[in-house]
């Protein structure tokens, strides 16, 4: 058929054209006549396709997503069993799987949302007609929105720019653009590019004013303006550069929010006029404001809103030197944080550098230095550079050796409680003795399978810049899940999970985890390569587990030494990788008895040389939230 779209069949509502034709001449006549397309086998009717979405959004619109994880959890297989029927028809199971991803970006479950917008863009990739070129810009979006909460800001811009070039090709989707330059300005942000991001937030302002201008009493493009409005603030205000007219932008976001009823937007601007009061030193304002809000956000159950308003209250406490009640509000924005699993975000960062500010002024210089450090290590985690270089500064200005010692690549992992920092690294000419520890751990081995036929077939430059850009993807990965790459194998690395002195299930399924996602980058991140960098074959990995006491030790002597981890388990590991395919990961038995319930396997029996036959298990997926445990389900942690 070549086109994925091959022909479209014109069936009349008035006078039938007696000939086939082509998707400009159906687009033209979409409003005349009732499509129908046939792509792959599937036909598509445009109006009935409409009424099974309606439908859908409806069932969707039912859910309330708050609360803590477990039961937004619920309410998605709920959400999955009321629209089962429509599942298995394939361009309405795309449109589920995006709603789907509400739940999970609420949950915080990204890699799995990651996962099923994935597979949803391959089908619409595929397709041309009008009725899903919305959906495919609302994909790139939500990959936009899922990238950017794993701090994988080049995919995030990637996606927000195809869904750019789509916006701006079709007139009927030009109302998204506001949303995307919104979340380009966001990225850019993070990236430290703040030209850029004035530049979008600007062409979002802008663009919504257009459209708020033609039509003012629409309550749908006058939120939009609204909220573009106080992003403009929010974006100036973040790179200190404010404009004379936000405060009068304020006002105006306020005054739609309240003409249309928008009670979260009127509580978003409020919190935004009260950033903006403090940042011009209206503090008595500022504080009455954050203080209000603060007990609104919390009944409204709006976390995170209610830990931007938390460290604003602490920094106008600091501002008007009542350390003690700025440290404490600083203490309720941390445990907050921690009951909700709100952490490695940019405002936490900021809190905690917050913290830092108090003791620095009441003469507390070491602990002030602490946390510089931590906000510090926050700032490489996201890549963040501005709060690197924040934390810096602020270290210098107290000690300036200390201060080195903040851009030092492994201050990530440097004050974990790992094996690694709690053994001597010193090793005398006179003695013998070698520092060494026994404990359990999950081992992690990552192989990229062919690198040295693709440093053949491409330009070596090229095939290398590649292959960094993947590893820093799967580093990133492996820290997310609690994981420390113990050394990089050119093509490769071995990763270390550290259970302690006992198994520890949920380490071991940290390692499972970050084996999964790796998979799952592996989709998204190849589409990128090839179009990047002309990449002309996918890249694959091949992963292996294995779970065992291991030997934690220094090796080497006083000309030179190299912390490292040895063990049957690290070997079996290794073995393990080997064998494995590009599709799936390979586990040890004992890793699988440890995590069975949480996953989908199948045993294999296999020779490994030196252990003889041996079962181990693929590992197909992580088992969803009706196949796993009660007590899985109903845990708090």
């Amino acid at each position: 058929m070549g086109d994925p779209i091959s022909f479209i069949r014109i069936q009349p509502t008035g006078r039938l054209p007696h000939k086939w034709t082509g998707i400009d001449f159906a687009s033209e006549f979409a409003d005349k006549w009732k499509i129908i397309s046939f792509s792959r086998g599937i036909m598509v009717d445009a109006g009935q396709t409409e009424k099974n979405i309606k439908k859908i959004e409806e069932i969707f619109n039912t859910f309330e997503l708050k609360g803590s994880k477990y039961p937004i959890l619920e309410s998605l297989s709920e959400f999955e069993h009321q629209t089962a029927e429509q599942m298995a028809v394939p361009h309405l199971s795309v449109i589920i799987k995006w709603y789907k991803c509400l739940f999970l970006q609420k949950a915080s479950y990204f890699p799995r949302a990651e996962q099923l917008l994935d597979e949803a863009l391959e089908f619409l990739e595929n397709r041309h007609e009008p009725i899903f070129q919305r959906w495919k810009l609302k994909t790139y979006l939500s990959l936009g929105y899922v990238h950017q909460a794993q701090w994988n800001y080049s995919d995030a811009e990637s996606y927000l720019k195809d869904a750019l070039e789509l916006a701006l090709s079709e007139t009927s989707l030009s109302k998204f653009l506001g949303e995307i330059y919104s979340l380009l300005s966001m990225v850019n942000l993070s990236l430290g590019r703040y030209n850029q991001a004035r530049k979008y937030v600007a062409l979002e302002k802008e663009k919504s004013h257009e459209t708020f201008t033609e039509n003012p009493s629409d309550d749908s493009f006058s939120n939009i303006y609204a909220f573009a409005l106080v992003n403009y603030s929010r974006i100036n205000r973040l790179i200190h550069l404010m404009d004379q007219d936000v405060k009068d932008y304020l006002v105006e976001a306020v005054r739609i929010f309240n003409r249309f009823g928008n009670e979260k937007g009127l509580l978003l601007a409020r919190l935004e006029q009260a950033e903006y009061d403090y940042f011009t030193n209206r503090v008595d304002s500022a504080l009455d404001a954050s203080l209000n809000l603060s007990d609104v956000f919390e009944k409204r159950e709006m976390y995170k809103e209610q830990l931007q308003v938390g460290l604003l209250s602490a920094r106008i406490y600091r501002k008007i030197l009542d350390y003690e009640q700025a440290e404490n509000k600083l203490n309720i924005l941390f445990a907050l944080a921690k009951k909700i699993e709100f952490k490695n975000d940019a405002l936490i960062a900021d809190a905690i550098y917050e913290m830092g500010e108090i003791y620095y002024e009441i003469d507390e210089e070491t602990k002030a230095i602490a946390c510089f450090r931590e906000s510090a290590k926050a700032g490489m985690v996201l890549g963040v550079k501005n709060i690197i270089a924040r934390a810096f500064k602020a270290v210098r200005s107290i000690d300036r050796h200390k201060a080195k010692e903040l851009l030092g690549t492994d201050l990530v992992y440097a004050d974990a409680m790992l094996v690694r920092n709690r053994i001597g690294r010193t090793i005398s000419p006179f003695k013998e003795s070698r520092a060494k520890a026994k404990l359990f751990a999950s081992t992690l081995f990552v192989d990229i399978i062919d690198f040295s036929e693709m440093m053949k077939r491409s330009e070596e430059d090229l095939t290398v810049k590649m292959i960094n850009e993947l590893i820093d993807r799967m580093s990133l990965i492996i820290y997310q899940h609690n994981g420390y790459i113990d050394k990089f194998l050119g093509d490769g690395f071995m990763a270390i999970f550290e259970h302690g002195y006992a198994l520890e299930p949920d380490t071991a399924f940290d390692a499972v985890k970050s084996g999964m996602d790796i998979h799952r980058a592996l989709n998204h991140k190849n589409k990128r390569l090839k179009r990047i960098f002309g990449a002309d074959k996918d890249i694959s990995v091949r992963i292996g587990i294995s779970t065992g006491e291991i030997y934690a030790m220094l090796l080497g002597n006083y000309i030179k030494t190299e912390f490292t981890y040895l063990g049957n388990s690290v070997n079996l590991a290794s073995r393990l990788e080997s064998l494995a395919t590009n599709q799936f990961l390979l586990i040890d038995e004992q890793t699988h008895t440890i995590v069975k319930d949480k996953i989908l396997s199948e045993p294999e029996q296999i020779s490994i040389r030196g252990i003889g036959e041996t079962t181990v298990y693929k590992v197909l997926r992580l088992a969803r939230m009706h196949e796993r445990s009660y007590s899985e389900r109903t845990s708090p942690t």
